[in-house]
């Protein structure tokens, strides 16, 4: 089992079966996962943004929607956009504060329904292993982070923040086509998490590889499966 929350902080890494196997003793450990994300997902939204200049954000906006307006409804949005374009780092810092934790008590309701009830866990041990689980995040961000560094132009594409998508990674579709949206938000450490959550499930449950990794894998296949049924 992990020795300390320094540890555990290398294990879900590389050894997240020892990281789980020691949570239940250790529920003090999560609230430093839990802000190192916070943390680290505002900053690196906020450098994302912060040396873009307004008028790029808002040209970058409307590239991902034009396809479907009209020369008077791209005008009324570039309007509204540029009210606001200065702003979206702000808006985006806060999305983080105030999303990430709702998103983290949906995952855990989640696990606490799927888990084995015979185990008698509560519902905080499942929000610290949503939490932990979400701890690749962290790696994504600092990525992100890295591309801004080594740009030599601040104004990156917006779709940067995704540089881990399917989209990118190997179809690169275009806005406007019809599976653009779909590889776009499909994100391969939306995959890493969902591992992490089949070994805790095993870790905690009992249950078998298949059935860890099946009720691991349902959210995410549920939600592009269904996405992708009425593109």
């Amino acid at each position: 089992m992990s020795k300390s929350a320094a540890h555990g902080l290398v294990d879900i890494f590389v050894a997240p079966k020892q990281l789980f196997n020691a949570l239940p003793d250790k529920k003090g450990w999560s609230w430093l996962a839990f802000l190192l994300i916070i943390f680290i997902t505002a900053l690196g939204m906020w450098w994302f943004y912060a040396g873009m200049s307004p008028e790029w954000i808002v040209e970058q906006q409307l590239a991902a929607v034009a396809h479907n307006m009209t020369p008077a409804e791209i005008e009324e949005s570039r309007a509204l956009m540029g009210h606001m374009a200065d702003k979206t780092g702000i808006f985006a810092v806060g999305g983080t504060l105030v999303m990430t934790p709702i998103m983290l008590a949906i995952m855990a309701g989640y696990l606490m329904l799927v888990g084995n009830p015979g185990q008698k866990r509560s519902y905080g041990d499942w929000y610290a292993m949503a939490v932990w689980s979400n701890m690749p995040g962290i790696l994504n961000m600092l990525g992100l982070m890295v591309l801004v560094l080594v740009s030599s132009n601040p104004n990156m594409p917006l779709t940067a923040v995704n540089y881990l998508s399917v989209n990118q990674l190997l179809l690169g579709l275009e806005p406007g086509q019809a599976w653009y949206n779909w590889a776009e938000q499909l994100n391969l450490i939306y995959l890493w998490i969902t591992a992490l959550f089949a070994v805790g499930l095993r870790s905690w449950s009992g249950y078998s590889v298949a059935k860890s990794s099946l009720l691991a894998a349902i959210p995410l296949l549920v939600i592009f499966g269904l996405w992708a049924v009425f593109i």
